[in-house]
Formats: C-alpha cells, sequence, structure tokens
C-alpha cells in the first residue's frame, strides 16, 4: 500500500483540476486559490516520498507531469473564460504543451526512446505558471506574471528544442 501513496496523490492532483476550474467559473478565487495551494503540496509531497522512499514508478513519470499540465491548463482556460486571462498568453501555454507532446511523438516514432523527462527550465516553466494563476486568482500584479510567463515559456520550448534534436543525433 504504501508503494502506492504517490501515484495516489498524483491522481488526486489529477481530478484537483475539476473543482479548481469550478471555483474559477463560479469567480470563488479565494476559495480557488486554496484548493490549488492543497493540490501544489500533493505535488511536493508525493515527489519527496517517492525520492526518499525510492517509491517511483513509471505510472508516477507519466502522470506527475500530466496532472501539472491539466492543473495549468484548465486554470488557464478557466481564468481566460472568466475574462482574467489574456488569450496571447493561454495559446503560448498551450501550443508550447502541444508541440512537446507531438515532438515526444515523433521521438519515440523515429528513435523507439520513451524517456522524454522534463528538463528543469521545463519544471520552472510549470512552477511559474501555476504563480501566475496564482497572482491572477489574488489579483496581485497579474501583468507582471504574464510577461515573466511569456519568456519562460519561450526559453523552455526552445529548450525542449534543443533537447528533441540531441535525441534525434
Amino acid at each position: 500500500m504504501l508503494r502506492q501513496i504517490p501515484n495516489i496523490l498524483t491522481t488526486l492532483r489529477l481530478f484537483g483540476a475539476v473543482p479548481v476550474v469550478w471555483l474559477i467559473l463560479e469567480h470563488r478565487f479565494p476559495t480557488a486559490l486554496l484548493v490549488s495551494f492543497l493540490i501544489a503540496v500533493t505535488d511536493s509531497l508525493d515527489g519527496w516520498m517517492a525520492r526518499r522512499w525510492h517509491l517511483e514508478s513509471r505510472f508516477g513519470a507519466i502522470m506527475d507531469p500530466l496532472a501539472d499540465k491539466v492543473l495549468v491548463g484548465s486554470g488557464f482556460v478557466a481564468l481566460l473564460y472568466v475574462g482574467a486571462m489574456p488569450a496571447w498568453l493561454v495559446g503560448m501555454a498551450l501550443g508550447r504543451d502541444f508541440l512537446i507532446l507531438l515532438a515526444a511523438a515523433v521521438l519515440f516514432r523515429v528513435t523507439g526512446n520513451k524517456d522524454f523527462p522534463p528538463s528543469r527550465l521545463g519544471k520552472a516553466n510549470t512552477f511559474l505558471l501555476m504563480c501566475t494563476v496564482a497572482a491572477v486568482l489574488l489579483n496581485f500584479h497579474p501583468e507582471l506574471f504574464f510577461a515573466i510567463s511569456a519568456v519562460s515559456i519561450v526559453a523552455s520550448g526552445i529548450r525542449y528544442a534543443y533537447l528533441g534534436y540531441q535525441l534525434l543525433k
């Protein structure tokens, strides 16, 4: 049972996007922020547990970044829907993720390599996008976070393109 706890936390985080989106759509931003924070804690906890007690799994390696993308992406789209997030930034974030998934599929098809681990810059980008959601929910200088996120999206996208190119060589 202990072996499955990180995977259970990851799965809960994946489904945690649903109440966050609902709360945003209901304009209950403080509660959405609280739920997002609790979900973020599970992200840290499941990763720490998996590393500390050597409970890493293929499921966790795939689902952990997917859960992050679902949470951030759905938060961006919900905030766009209520008029709190610019469409250009949502397009950049979702476009980057789509291109990364497409590149991973192509790399798998061409090289047979199933491992396309997240880079440090990619992890930092995810963190910055989560901070952007929080800044919007708090109405704390969201325009500054929009700009920082845009730079991060481009930089991490370039990094992933470089890593993909290296795998093809």
